[in-house]
């Protein structure tokens, strides 16, 4: 079973990924160079591969929210060294020190606002690897244009998330990854409420 069903770049060089019918005869022979040149790239870039996947025109949604309920998930296998309590209390840190609010639970008055952490990650035991995908989300109540006299549902309105590969002795990429994705909410949070000011210490 392949990782990819395309290839990988890393540091400018592209690695093949194998698929089921590749398996057979001289082609099953390139598996092993491709692990092989794999993870000698990997332990060389040290950051791994990491794509950025960002969808920067739905900031506006977040116009006027005035605080976010924080949760957090990982979906498949849990990287070790990440629990779901070290991410939501990194990310409360970071939105604190950006000005914006943290609901304890969410809120009607701010439209039910969640800001959700998915940690997917996806581990090659051939070849040694975690593939992840981390996605920082905001879900808030809304309410059609076409149904404006309907209850407002619940629906996704910004998003950004990360891909990568890392090996199980460097979990710390996933959560640099996670990071990335904070601070990018922060930015484009802060691009539409600029009255949200980093809190000054006492």
């Amino acid at each position: 079973m392949g990782l990819f069903s395309q290839s990988v770049g890393i540091s400018g060089f592209k690695v093949p990924c194998m698929k089921k019918h590749q398996l057979k005869g001289e082609n099953y022979m390139q598996r092993p160079i491709a692990a092989i040149l794999l993870t000698v790239l990997l332990s060389l870039t040290g950051l791994n591969v990491m794509a950025d996947i960002y969808r920067s025109d739905t900031k506006e949604s977040l116009r006027g929210l005035n605080g976010f309920f924080v949760n957090s998930q990982f979906i498949d296998v849990q990287p070790e060294g990440l629990t779901t309590n070290g991410i939501e209390t990194m990310v409360k840190a970071t939105l604190h020190d950006a000005g914006i609010p943290v609901d304890a639970e969410p809120k009607k008055a701010h439209d039910e606002a969640n800001l959700s952490i998915t940690v997917s990650t996806i581990r090659d035991e051939q070849l040694g690897l975690y593939l992840f995908t981390v996605e920082v989300a905001v879900t808030q109540d809304v309410r059609l244009v076409r149904q404006s006299h309907s209850p407002p549902i619940a629906a996704q309105t910004w998003s950004g998330s990360i891909q990568g590969l890392t090996t199980p002795d460097r979990t710390d990429v996933i959560e640099q990854a996670l990071k990335q994705c904070v601070n990018k909410f922060v930015v484009s949070d802060q691009a539409v409420n600029p009255q949200q000011q980093p809190s000054i210490p006492k």
